[in-house]
């Protein structure tokens, strides 16, 4: 499974389109908010639901930032599951963004925005095999 955080709708929908008619479609989640998808990894927790494998976090949101949502992640989910990679997208140009994000562990990759389709169903097939 993977999820999106971006405060971005446009670019959710767009990304949702891109997969909505492929078999990757049900392995792949959206939300606007660092809050929403908080809410939906707890509930991943509590109903003993699958948890994603992969994380595609928005660097520059309003209310909870990429970096804010990083720092709350790293304190309440990563013990427990430690392999669930955290992907930064941004359109920053900013080598400092990139230092500070990779700085964290749950960071795995920092890339820039819009990402490939090709390169996100890879991503998500690979969580459905592992």
């Amino acid at each position: 499974m993977v999820i999106m955080i971006d405060d971005d709708e446009d670019a959710l929908e767009i990304y949702q389109l891109l997969l909505d008619k492929t078999s990757c479609a049900q392995h792949f989640y959206t939300f606007n908010s660092g809050n929403k998808a908080f809410d939906f990894l707890d509930q991943c927790i509590k109903e003993k639901q699958t948890f994603p494998k992969y994380i595609l976090l928005d660097l520059n949101m309003p209310g909870i930032s990429g970096i804010d949502f990083i720092e709350k992640y790293e304190s309440q989910y990563t013990p427990q599951y430690a392999d669930t990679k955290i992907i930064m997208l941004t359109s920053s140009v900013r080598e400092s963004d990139n230092e500070i994000a990779l700085s964290y562990n749950a960071v795995a990759a920092f890339k820039n925005k819009p990402m490939a389709k090709n390169d996100l169903m890879a991503m998500i097939q690979e969580s459905i095999e592992s």
